[in-house]
């Protein structure tokens, strides 16, 4: 009895640890980094001796191409774009000012729609 009682605790915790839910890609409307994100990154963290222009420490945030080095396109939390704007603790990004949550939404969408350009 005590047996069957494992091996059933054990199959649904093997379900359980299977299911996964992916969140629901916002369709309507796209983000674009040219409409929703360039002028996110460009007033916020492209600023001056910030990620304006390459330096030892960090990449530039101008173009589509520096901002991609710092996104998983379909996966905000795998983006370090997106994980920098919402730390708890820590260098939470931009260092100046935090982002107002629409900003973050539209980040967040952006990456989770796939990153497009325009």
């Amino acid at each position: 009895m005590r047996k069957k009682i494992i091996i059933s605790l054990a199959f649904i915790l093997i379900l359980f640890l299977g299911c996964r839910h992916s969140p629901d890609v916002p369709v309507s409307p796209i983000f674009t980094f040219d409409k929703d994100v360039a002028s996110i990154t460009l007033n916020n963290c492209a600023t001056a001796g910030c990620h304006d222009k390459p330096n030892d420490e960090r990449r530039p945030l101008v173009t589509y191409a520096d901002v991609m080095h710092y996104v998983k396109a379909g996966k905000p939390y795998d983006s370090k774009l997106f994980k920098s704007m919402i730390k708890l603790s820590g260098n939470r990004m931009p260092p100046q000012g935090l982002l107002t949550d629409q900003q973050i939404k539209s980040v967040y969408i952006w990456i989770l729609q796939g990153a497009r350009e325009n």
